[in-house]
C-alpha cells in the first residue's frame, strides 16, 4: 500500500472485473505504486466508491450484473475527477462509443500489454492530480507545474488520438472492400505519424522545460540493440545489421530508457534519408575506469549525405531545423529528431556526433557513460 507524498494523499486505484485472472494481474502490476482495492462486480465498484471516490479505476466492461459502461456512469457521476480506464476483450464500435460518451480516460482491449497499460494509468492518474490539486502542484515548483501542464496536454491530444487508432482497428475488422481498406490504412499511418509528431514536441518540451528525473537500470546493451534494430526494421520491412563485439560487457547500469529513445529515432532517421539503402548499426566500447565503461552506439546509412557546411554551423542539432527547409523538400518531419537525441545526449553527460559527405551517406555516433551492472 502506497503511503502521501508531497502532502499529497495516497495513490488509490479501483479494479473492477469479475474474472480473477485479470484482476490478480492488475493488482500485482500496481500495488506497489497504488493502494489498490478489488471489485468482483460492478454493484461492489460503486459501494467502494461511494464510501471513498478513487483517483483512477480501471473496469471491465462485460460483467455479471452491471456493465462496465454503467460502472463508468455511475462512477462519474459520484466524482467527475475520477480517471476511468475501460477494459474489454469483446469490443464494438457500439460499447466503444458508449465509453467515450460516457467520459472514458482510456479504451483498451484484453489481453493488454503491461507497459503500455501502466503509461496509460500514470498518465490518467497525472491527469486527475492536476485536476485536484492546481495548488499544492503549483507550490511544488514553477518546473514541476510546466511539468504537470504538458502531461495535461500529452493526455488531452492522446485520448482523442486513442480513440482514432482504436475505431481505425476497430473498422478494419469489419467487412470492407479493397478500396475502403486500403483508405483505412491510409488513415491509420497519417494518424500514426501526426501522433509522432506531437510526441516529439511534447517530449522535446518537457527536456526543455524540466529536470525531470533519469532512468537507471540494469540491461543487457547488446540484446537492447539488437530487439530495437529488429523493432525498426520491421516497421519499414528492411534488415538492420548489427554490429556487436563478442567481448561487450554482458550487463551494464544507465539511462536505458533515454538511451533506447535516442538509437531508435536514429535508426529511424537513418531508414528516412536510405529508404532502400544500407543501414547498419554498432557498438563499441571502452573501461575509463575499473567501473566506468563509455558505449559508442554508431548508426550509418548509405543515404544521400549532408552537406558539411551544414554540420559544422552546428544547425544539424537545432530544433525544427532541416538541410532543406522548403515545403518542396523530399524528406517530411518536423526537424525535431537530431534536436531530442542531442538533448537527451546532454542531460546524460553524453556526447552525439555526425560525420557525413554528400554522396556519401551519413553515421552519427552517440557515446555515453554506463557502470557495470548485474543481470
Amino acid at each position: 500500500m502506497t503511503t502521501a507524498i508531497h502532502g499529497l494523499p495516497a495513490k488509490r486505484l479501483l479494479v473492477v472485473d469479475d474474472e480473477e485472472g485479470p484482476r490478480e494481474s492488475l493488482n500485482m502490476i500496481f500495488c506497489d505504486d497504488f493502494d489498490v482495492t478489488i471489485a468482483t462486480s460492478g454493484e461492489e465498484a460503486i459501494q467502494f466508491s461511494k464510501a471513498a471516490p478513487f483517483d483512477v479505476v480501471i473496469t471491465d466492461i462485460r460483467m455479471r450484473g452491471m456493465s462496465g459502461i454503467d460502472v463508468l456512469r455511475e462512477v462519474k457521476k459520484i466524482a467527475a475527477h475520477t480517471e476511468v480506464i475501460v477494459l474489454t476483450a469483446f469490443e464494438t464500435l457500439d460499447t466503444a462509443r458508449k465509453a467515450i460518451s460516457f467520459g472514458a480516460s482510456e479504451y483498451l482491449k484484453k489481453p493488454f500489454d503491461l507497459d503500455h497499460i501502466q503509461k496509460v494509468v500514470d498518465r490518467c492518474y497525472g491527469h486527475y492530480l492536476f485536476q485536484t490539486q492546481r495548488d499544492t502542484v503549483i507550490r511544488e515548483g514553477v518546473n514541476a507545474a510546466k511539468s504537470n501542464f504538458l502531461e495535461i496536454v500529452s493526455h488531452e491530444l492522446n485520448t482523442p488520438m486513442n480513440g482514432i487508432l482504436g475505431f481505425l482497428e476497430l473498422l478494419q475488422d469489419t467487412s470492407l472492400s479493397a478500396e475502403q481498406a486500403e483508405y483505412v490504412s491510409t488513415i491509420r499511418e497519417c494518424s500514426l505519424k501526426y501522433f509522432e509528431h506531437v510526441e516529439d514536441i511534447l517530449t522535446y518540451a518537457k527536456l526543455s522545460m524540466s529536470e525531470s528525473e533519469l532512468s537507471n537500470s540494469s540491461f543487457n546493451p547488446a540484446t537492447m540493440l539488437l530487439k530495437l534494430a529488429n523493432e525498426v526494421g520491421a516497421d519499414v520491412t528492411l534488415q538492420i545489421e548489427a554490429d556487436i563485439p563478442q567481448d561487450l560487457p554482458e550487463y551494464v547500469s544507465g539511462a536505458e530508457r533515454e538511451i533506447r529513445v535516442v538509437l531508435r529515432k536514429l535508426m529511424y532517421n537513418a531508414l528516412k534519408f536510405a529508404p532502400d539503402g544500407d543501414v547498419q548499426v554498432a557498438i563499441r566500447f571502452e573501461y575509463l575506469s575499473a567501473a566506468t565503461i563509455r558505449l559508442s552506439f554508431e548508426v550509418s546509412d548509405s543515404g544521400p549525405g549532408i552537406d558539411p557546411a551544414y554540420i559544422e554551423s552546428g544547425k544539424i542539432f537545432d530544433a525544427f531545423s532541416q538541410a532543406d527547409s522548403s515545403l518542396a523538400r523530399p524528406y517530411e518531419g518536423l526537424g525535431l529528431g537530431l534536436a531530442l537525441c542531442n538533448s537527451i545526449s546532454g542531460r546524460l553527460g553524453g556526447s552525439l556526433e555526425v560525420e557525413s559527405e554528400l554522396g556519401q551517406g551519413s553515421r552519427f555516433t552517440f557515446s555515453v557513460d554506463v557502470s557495470e551492472g548485474e543481470a
